[in-house]
């Protein structure tokens, strides 16, 4: 009996090391397959770049300040207290109408890639916010996700002033909730996204500012118009994608408190 008992013991260890040996085996084939993937398809690069860009200042540190190009690209805030924290001044290069203006070609060039590759770099807020005007002292708010899904349960905040123009140091204001010269209403959207913000008995006024926050994630926009020193959407792009091989990636990002989506692209002949 003794006997018979060893041999069940000893059977059940040796089949325990087979599964073990050949559980192990399975797991590196799985892992060397999404290895071999990622090099495969550049995942691996596309990943390293966008982090590059987001996650370094770049050389000199405060080269969005300066109209020279910096010899490293790099869009991080210097000294940020938490990742992908933007510095506004380096994406406002972005933008072709930029003193400073930075290219697609530049940036690609910088990164360190070949001709062979293409590059596209996107920023964008995390809500869209449509403002329309109903009366002159009633507004229609739609919020939507980056999907042009509707967004439910925002609250959404608006600051009716004299001011011609907003620019950051009001929406920073607003923020922390210091604005001086204002109207201040707050609602929250619905199912379909909407809300109204109604600032009856305020008299007719210069502009709107208003300010979506859900779960810590907030942005803005500005009736009429939005001010070139808020970062709204701009996209830096070298080629066109049609039949190549594409790698995407995303990062969600800060700029000057607010939130944004920040997609980077990547493809090759």
């Amino acid at each position: 009996m003794m006997e018979t008992s060893l041999e069940y013991i000893s059977a059940g260890i040796i089949l325990s090391l087979i599964l073990g040996i050949t559980g192990q085996y399975s797991t590196n084939m799985v892992n060397d397959r999404v290895i071999n993937i990622e090099q495969t398809s550049g995942l691996q690069l596309a990943d390293k770049i966008i982090d590059t860009l987001l996650l370094t200042p770049g050389s000199p540190s405060n080269w969005g300040s300066s109209i020279d190009p910096p010899n490293s690209i790099g869009f991080a805030l210097e000294n940020a207290i938490k990742p992908y924290q933007l510095d506004k001044a380096k994406v406002k290069c972005l933008y072709n109408d930029s003193n400073n203006y930075i290219p697609p070609y530049l940036i690609r060039d910088l990164i360190g890639l070949s001709k062979n590759y293409y590059i596209s770099l996107e920023i964008y807020p995390m809500y869209s916010i449509l403002i329309e005007k109903i009366t002159s002292e009633k507004f229609k708010i739609t919020v939507t996700n980056q999907w042009d899904i509707p967004v439910s349960t925002v609250i959404v905040k608006g600051a009716y002033t004299d001011y011609a123009s907003i620019d950051s140091t009001e929406v920073n204001a607003f923020i922390n909730g210091n604005l001086q010269n204002a109207v201040f209403r707050e609602n929250m959207t619905d199912v379909n996204g909407n809300c109204i913000l109604n600032f009856s008995g305020s008299g007719e006024k210069a502009s709107l500012l208003v300010l979506c926050e859900q779960l810590n994630v907030k942005s803005v926009n500005i009736w009429p118009n939005i001010s070139s020193d808020i970062i709204d959407k701009v996209k830096a792009s070298v080629g066109i994608d049609t039949g190549f091989n594409v790698e995407l990636v995303y990062r969600t990002i800060e700029i000057d408190g607010l939130n944004y989506f920040c997609k980077f692209k990547m493809w090759w002949s």
